[in-house]
């Protein structure tokens, strides 16, 4: 790998190397928000909110979405961003994961301070048929889109404010 196209693959790292900005992203997977929003739901100030959001759209992990101008047309229309579920695919594609897993970790971390109740715990490191393990990867893919398909705006009534982690990793013999 060229040295050009290495620094190319950290660059979105880098955007996500930061708990906070997995937290912004987890909480775009539902709805897209104002840096105004997020500021609010997160107890960040709005210029951190506003920056963070702008690092990880120029990252590919957001897109920005204008809204309407407001009544009478007055006003610049406010910029939103929501999450980019296509993004994830370049991190596959990088040798040089250990930033992000490290920034997860600490997110992890805070989370697991903030259960309320665990649903489900699960680990193992076992020997499994190649067939029986893709098709354990293509079940945990189906759970992951189906949680970013389904993501409710925060807040929303009889919604559940949830964690969910998957990390199918396979290892050296």
């Amino acid at each position: 790998m060229s040295w050009e196209s290495e620094a190319e693959d950290l660059v979105p790292l880098r955007a996500l190397a930061n708990p906070l900005r997995i937290r912004i992203v987890s909480l775009l997977t539902g709805t897209s928000l104002s840096a105004t929003e997020v500021a609010d739901e997160l107890g960040i100030a709005h210029a951190s909110a506003s920056y963070h959001l702008r690092t990880l759209a120029k990252a590919g992990f957001l897109q920005g979405v204008d809204e309407e101008p407001g009544e009478g047309g007055k006003g610049r229309p406010r910029r939103r961003y929501r999450y980019d579920p296509s993004s994830g695919a370049r991190l596959d594609r990088s040798d040089s994961r250990q930033v992000m897993h490290q920034a997860l970790s600490t997110d992890l971390a805070r989370r697991l301070r903030e259960t309320q109740r665990q649903r489900m715990s699960m680990d193992a490191e076992v020997w499994l048929n190649k067939s029986v393990w893709e098709e354990v990867v293509s079940l945990i893919d189906q759970a992951v889109a189906l949680v970013h398909d389904k993501a409710d705006p925060p807040r929303t009534q009889d919604a559940v404010k949830v964690s969910i982690t998957a990390l199918l990793l396979e290892l050296h013999e």
